[in-house]
């Protein structure tokens, strides 16, 4: 697994959210109608898509977790529903390059603890986020990006 710095600056996003339990059905469903959404509004081609955990689910009830699905936008992109306007605030991140698995990604999530101490992060506040482009995905990959100090 390779880990590098970046710097970010402010997104401005589209995104879907689901309330519920991680994985299953629902994000699947949600996912589809997000992709279609993207499509229609010619986001797909040269996108970054990135699904946002904002809870941590040993902590929060499976019932009440938040998950979002975004793109980022350009400026000016004017947002139609179903999806709805976000920011994600800059500043600096530890990228984890991750195979593009479910085994992997689930492997990750398991042991994010123990690579943010294996590489002495300082986390920030702030949702862990899953980054994917369509370049990543042809090559069975996606970025996990935990902000840090």
């Amino acid at each position: 697994m390779k880990l590098t710095i970046k710097e970010f600056p402010e997104l401005k996003i589209a995104y879907f959210r689901n309330i519920g339990e991680y994985g299953g059905e629902r994000n699947r469903k949600m996912m589809e109608t997000f992709k279609e959404w993207v499509k229609m509004n010619r986001l797909f081609e040269e996108s970054v898509i990135l699904g946002i955990p904002h809870d941590n689910p040993n902590l929060t009830p499976k019932e009440q977790c938040r998950y979002d699905i975004g793109v980022v936008v350009p400026e000016g992109f004017m947002i139609t529903k179903p999806a709805k306007l976000g920011f994600l605030s800059g500043g600096k991140y530890a990228v984890f390059l991750v195979d593009h698995t479910k085994e992997a990604v689930s492997d990750f999530w398991s042991n994010i603890q123990t690579e943010i101490k294996r590489n002495d992060l300082e986390v920030r506040e702030q949702p862990i986020i899953e980054q994917y482009t369509s370049k990543m995905i042809d090559n069975q990959l996606c970025e996990i990006l935990v902000p840090i100090r």
